[in-house]
């Protein structure tokens, strides 16, 4: 799915900007970008959001899609307009695109743009793509850890995300059983995601941890 820039551009232009919506992230702890008054988006178009991550450098980053509202396409948009610098990229999304936000969590002076998906229905699950982009505009894939072994076990999605002292943290109830008449406990479960190197970390904090 790769279109031309121009074909990039031609698209955005059809697109009546809107604000952030179902948003879950506190930003207290990151930049907020600039967003515009909210709009009604125009179909094929689901979702809008301008991010400016400093002056002359702003990130679009919209979601599009007919006839399903479980899968569609998301596109970011790098603008450099101090050096004239245009790049976008494209992927296939899973579920709806929730929220979109920009972090340095490994403080090397490259934004990553992050994007919050979830499916839709019963045990609707999370989905995040995340980007690094460079000063030259290149971008790289970074690999969002699945939940697995004991991290996984009770969960049913009902995701929510915040940023505390610079991480990326992921808070959901867990339930009992796994078939249609899983009960929801009181337990929430909280992760907490550190990026070095290019490579997210994830460890579950305990309530004893909380405390401390």
């Amino acid at each position: 799915m790769k279109l031309g820039i121009v074909a990039h551009l031609a698209l955005v232009s059809i697109i009546s900007i809107s604000g952030c919506t179902n948003t879950e992230i506190s930003n207290s702890d990151i930049k907020k970008p600039n967003v515009v008054s909210e709009k009604k988006i125009q179909p094929p178009f689901r979702f809008h959001k301008e991010i400016e991550v400093k002056p002359g450098l702003t990130f679009d980053v919209v979601s599009w899609g007919r006839g399903s509202e479980t899968s569609g396409a998301y596109m970011i948009l790098r603008s450099d307009s101090t050096h004239l610098k245009y790049r976008s990229i494209t992927g296939e999304l899973d579920g709806k695109l929730l929220d979109a936000w920009n972090m340095d969590m490994d403080s090397d002076g490259n934004p990553e743009i992050f994007i919050q998906a979830e499916g839709v229905g019963e045990g609707s699950h999370l989905t995040m793509y995340v980007y690094e982009f460079n000063d030259s505009g290149n971008s790289q894939k970074i690999s969002f850890p699945s939940l697995s072994g004991s991290l996984k076990k009770g969960y049913k999605g009902q995701d929510s995300l915040f940023i505390k002292e610079g991480k990326l943290m992921r808070e959901f109830p867990v339930f009992e059983n796994e078939g249609t008449d899983s009960l929801k406990t009181t337990e929430r479960r909280k992760l907490e995601y550190n990026f070095r190197s290019n490579s997210f970390s994830v460890k579950q904090i305990k309530e004893e941890d909380q405390s401390e």
